[in-house]
């Protein structure tokens, strides 16, 4: 058998393991954004929290009247980013249901996964800035040690190298 006639079944198959696992995936990020608003909304009057306590940005306050103005709004911020987040990471795993490995569409979403990833870290630690009161040197090392500022400047790095990847690819199909 030709080494050429194998190639197209093994990147099939390869292209479906991909697909079945986006699938999956799809399915987990949806109930998990899903299923505990869901359940949230059902029994929002019989809601307790054991403690007593709320907690935003992992920083405790007593009850929900006792959070600062400026707290409640990055909350608010960092809701909106995290949802734009789950969003593009939902259609990433779209692109790769439908086989779209590398493309344009496929690095313009993992860049806004990066960006969101990264907004949301810059907002928690902005939080913990307004919760001790000012910017110390935690503070500063928080930008630098925050995993999600991390995280999204290393997908954005790896966004960066598929589209060059892709740019080379391109250029290589053109190529006679």
């Amino acid at each position: 058998m030709n080494a050429t006639e194998m190639a197209p079944k093994t990147g099939s198959a390869r292209l479906n393991r991909i697909q079945k696992t986006s699938r999956r995936l799809k399915v987990c990020v949806l109930l998990y954004f899903v299923v505990p608003l869901g359940l949230m909304a059902l029994n929002f009057k019989s809601i307790h929290v054991v403690s007593g306590m709320v907690s935003i940005f992992n920083h405790p306050y007593a009850s929900v009247s006792d959070i600062p103005a400026p707290t409640m709004v990055l909350a608010a911020i960092a809701a909106g980013i995290y949802l734009l987040g789950m969003i593009a990471f939902y259609r990433l795993l779209n692109l790769y249901e439908k086989g779209v490995i590398f493309s344009e569409a496929n690095v313009r979403e993992m860049k806004r996964l990066g960006t969101y990833l990264a907004c949301y870290g810059i907002l928690a630690v902005t939080a913990d800035a307004f919760y001790s009161g000012g910017i110390s040197p935690l503070t500063l090392l928080g930008f630098v040690a925050s995993p999600w500022i991390v995280g999204g400047g290393a997908i954005n790095i790896v966004a960066g190298i598929m589209d060059e990847g892709r740019k080379i690819q391109e250029e290589q199909e053109l190529t006679v």
